[in-house]
């Protein structure tokens, strides 16, 4: 800052309409050097404009007293042009550091959606049936995994170990572990007569239900009408293990029992016997294991017998029983 006798000084200076720098430029004469016989003239320039030798003249009454006054305002003049540089260089690195600003934004968005896109919900639109699927739907870290599988009849759970370090074409990818038990509801049933039946083409009905899924309202197998409705898609098993009562005939007397799915038969228990004497019992068996759609119907009917020939069962006695299962759920 120029002290006061200089600004007492610079205050003198008349206004000069012809120099149109007038207003950003002061000119003084510098300290007569000792070789020198003529004062020189120099000028510095204020801030907007640099140095301008036709705007150059003389401070009215200059003299050696004025020399303090002049290197107060050289100092001050270079001291202004230095602040100028460095408030240049701060802009030219604000500029630098908002561009370096305007890049990290963007670099940090883009970052910002590829991390939601990873951590966001996604889906396939179906249960997973590889390692791929479960890549695609964001699994990084290699484990054991629950797939659909498929063998080649029918869709169920399988265990699998995805190696996600591995690239999708390499065998170690997905190594099968085995299939799981998995069931979306459990499904079962095991009903017993309490007295013989005779007649044929209608289903055998059960009087006792030892076992028999569902809820109270509607179960599995329906005992009066003795017919089985599967709730679920998948692999049944069922047993049937009745007894035939034939007459002592010197005939040959039979009794024939099918299993049904959808009024087409898929098995047959058959027993025969001829005996002139006594009333003979004959045990009759049938196991089945069926691939079954949800709301398939299966029931046991008489399809054959003789005459005086009953399917045998007594209170108490249950000679006469039904049984079936899931085994596996079909998922597709």
């Amino acid at each position: 800052m120029l002290s006061v006798s200089c600004r007492q000084l610079l205050a003198t200076i008349p206004p000069n309409s012809r120099n149109p720098l007038y207003l950003q430029h002061f000119t003084f004469p510098v300290i007569p050097a000792a070789s020198a016989a003529v004062a020189t003239q120099v000028h510095y320039a204020f801030p907007h404009q640099m140095l301008h030798p036709a705007s150059a003249a003389l401070i009215p009454g200059s003299s050696p007293a004025s020399a303090p006054c002049q290197r107060e305002l050289k100092y001050a003049t270079q001291r202004l042009d230095e602040t100028i540089l460095t408030l240049q260089t701060v802009q030219n690195d604000m500029e630098e550091s908002r561009k370096d600003l305007a890049d990290t934004k963007a670099t940090v968005g883009n970052l910002t959606a590829e991390l939601r896109a990873s951590t966001s919900p996604s889906s396939i639109g179906r249960l997973p049936s590889s390692c791929a699927d479960l890549q695609v739907t964001g699994y990084k870290r290699s484990g054991l995994f629950s797939i659909l599988g498929n063998n080649n009849r029918s869709s169920s759970i399988d265990s699998v170990y995805c190696d996600f370090t591995k690239s999708p074409n390499d065998t170690e990818f997905q190594v099968l572990m085995g299939s799981i038990d998995v069931k979306s509801r459990p499904t079962y049933f095991y009903v017993q007569k309490n007295n013989s039946f005779s007649s044929m083409g209608v289903p055998i009905p059960f009087e006792m239900a030892r076992v028999n899924s569902g809820d109270d309202a509607i179960r599995d197998f329906d005992l009066a009408n003795g017919t089985f409705t599967a709730p679920r898609s998948g692999t049944y098993y069922f047993a049937f293990t009745g007894l035939a009562e034939f007459p002592a005939s010197v005939q040959f007397v039979y009794l024939e029992v099918r299993l049904l799915v959808n009024g087409l038969g898929v098995g047959t228990a058959h027993s025969s016997k001829s005996s002139a004497t006594e009333y003979q019992f004959n045990q009759l068996a049938l196991q089945s294991t069926l691939l079954l759609r949800e709301g398939d119907r299966i029931c046991l009917q008489i399809t054959g017998m003789s005459d005086g020939v009953f399917l045998y069962d007594a209170p108490d006695i249950h000679h006469t029983h039904f049984s079936g299962f899931l085994l596996e759920e079909d998922f597709s």
